[in-house]
Order: structure tokens, then sequence, then C-alpha cells
């Protein structure tokens, strides 16, 4: 049952490519956090009850954690390809003896 390479490969080439749209997003977060911000809008802005600092900031926030999120699961699959691969197998292959077993259960009773 070892996991051959084209199988490992999909996962790692994914697990890599949710590794850069995490990075991606950490890195518009960090923007978005240090952004500086013109006297003249805030107070125009709160005038009609926007927050520019407090909305800059949960957007940043919001972003960093989607990118922390798609970054680690993006190692995960990068770094465990082979191991996911063995583990889909396995679960694979105990789903087919349980259908099997069903249809024999149901077949010869």
């Amino acid at each position: 049952m070892k996991a051959n390479v084209t199988s490992a490969l999909w996962l790692e080439l994914l697990g890599g490519l949710l590794v850069v749209l995490g990075v991606l997003l950490a890195w518009l977060a960090f923007i978005l956090a240090n952004q500086t911000i013109d006297p003249n809008l805030d107070k125009n802005l709160l005038r009609i009850r926007i927050d520019f600092p407090g909305l800059l900031e949960g957007v940043a926030r919001h972003l960093s954690v989607a990118g922390a999120w798609l970054a680690g699961v993006g190692a995960v699959l990068f770094f465990g390809a082979g191991y996911l691969v063995w583990v889909f197998r396995v679960v694979l292959g105990l789903a087919a003896l349980f259908a099997l077993g069903v249809w024999a259960w149901l077949a010869l009773g």
C-alpha cells in the first residue's frame, strides 16, 4: 500500500498552493493593519458613524485568521501527503469491504 508519486504529488501541489494563498492573505492583513489613516478621512467617516481604523483592524484580523488556516491546512497536505494517501486507501478499502459485506449479508441472509 505504498503511495505512488502521482497520488501524493497532487496533494503536495494543493498544499503548496494553499500555503502560498495563506501567505498572501497574511501579507495583505499585515499591510492593512499598518495602514496610516488620513485624519481628515477618519473625521469625515466618523460623521456617518464609520470607525475606519476599527474596520481596517477587523478586516486585517479576519484575513490573518483565514491566512493562518489556509497555510496550516496546506502545510498538513504538503508534508503529510504520503500519509494521507495511505489513510485514504485504507478508508476506501474498509468502505469497499463494508459494501461487500452488506451485499453478502443480504444475498446470503
